[in-house]
């Protein structure tokens, strides 16, 4: 995996040292309401790292500026779409870190990733319904709604959610991509 820069972050591949950071913010009441997630005691959470850097397709969101650790962003295979070159993103911020453009900065880095080193042909992400911001953030990237799946997901409290499915195909990216360059 490429360690991916932007203006104001590194994404990185997980290290074992981020346990602490990464497992305070992924055990937050904040993230936990809009993932399905188990929390995780600090073993657990090594254990995950280890896991998240043997697939490769996983980057941890630190700062530039200070080193925080912010997040976290995974291309973990798309479940619904058959022999297709496709990821579902998943992706989770500290409630400290939003509203800041953060996840926007890099979900863009993500997605020329994704698109033009992996030659995918789609990327999609689900979003529980009622995740307003997740669902701007996404429609803000170009990603199309492509429908809700009713009753999708038990959560970890036993709550039955559904699932809102959005897309962004390789040609929607490269001609959004080459829109936002001639405005620039």
């Amino acid at each position: 995996m490429r360690e991916l820069h932007t203006e104001r972050l590194l994404l990185r591949t997980p290290r074992e040292r981020d346990a602490a950071e990464i497992m305070a913010i992924r055990n937050s009441a904040f993230v936990m309401k809009n993932n399905v997630m188990k929390v995780l005691d600090k073993e657990q959470m090594v254990h995950l790292i280890h896991r998240e850097i043997d697939y490769e397709n996983t980057w941890y969101i630190e700062r530039k500026e200070d080193g925080a650790l912010l997040g976290m962003i995974a291309a973990e295979e798309d479940g619904v779409r058959f022999d297709v070159r496709s990821r579902c993103l998943s992706y989770y911020l500290g409630e400290q870190y939003t509203r800041q453009g953060y996840m926007k900065e890099a979900l863009r880095a993500v997605l020329h990733e994704l698109f033009t080193e992996e030659d995918l042909e789609v990327v999609a992400a689900r979003v529980f319904t009622g995740n307003i911001a997740s669902e701007k953030l996404l429609r803000s990237l170009g990603f199309v709604y492509e429908g809700c799946i009713r009753r999708c997901v038990r959560t970890s409290e036993s709550e039955i959610r559904d699932d809102m499915q959005f897309s962004l195909l390789r040609e929607e990216y490269f001609v959004q991509k080459n829109n936002f360059f001639e405005k620039a």
